[in-house]
């Protein structure tokens, strides 16, 4: 497992790297690698915009269902969700759309955690005393039906 701390978007890069060198690892194709990279992108970027500080666990799952894998452990101290079926819409955040001229301030790619959703095959989310946690895991060979556990949106 490798861990990087989140407080600037410079921190991005190094677990961008490391998800794409683990999914190379596993076998993943190139254009997964780069799925992958966008999902901690993402994951990164809400914990720099929303969050106080943060981090990043990856490591490499084995399934008995579905094989090997990726997890992406994002975990930020902040604020809770408002809305977390809001916030997995792209152009969302927890609070409803986000109006377009004020998404091109912002940094990251402006898709948010529907991305995630997107690009992963499991995803989890817990709110915690001092802030959230959220697991997403992509399989090399991935399911048919996408999987959520551990929240209610």
């Amino acid at each position: 497992m490798t861990s990087h701390r989140i407080h600037h978007p410079i921190d991005l890069y190094a677990a961008r790297q490391a998800v794409e060198t683990l999914a190379a690892r596993l076998g993943f194709r190139r254009r997964e690698q780069q799925e992958l990279a966008i999902v901690v992108s993402e994951l990164c970027s809400n914990i720099i915009k929303y969050g106080i500080r943060g981090s990043v666990e990856l490591e490499p799952v084995n399934d008995s269902t579905h094989g090997a894998g990726v997890s992406i452990v994002a975990r930020d101290v902040g604020p809770p969700f408002r809305n977390l079926g809001m916030a997995l819409q792209d152009g969302c955040d927890d609070q409803g759309p986000i109006d377009p001229s004020v998404m091109l301030k912002r940094s990251g790619l402006g898709i948010g955690l529907g991305a995630v959703v997107r690009l992963t095959d499991a995803l989890d989310v817990q709110q915690q005393r001092e802030g959230k946690e959220i697991r997403a895991v992509r399989y090399l060979k991935r399911p048919r039906h996408w999987r959520s556990s551990g929240s209610s949106f």
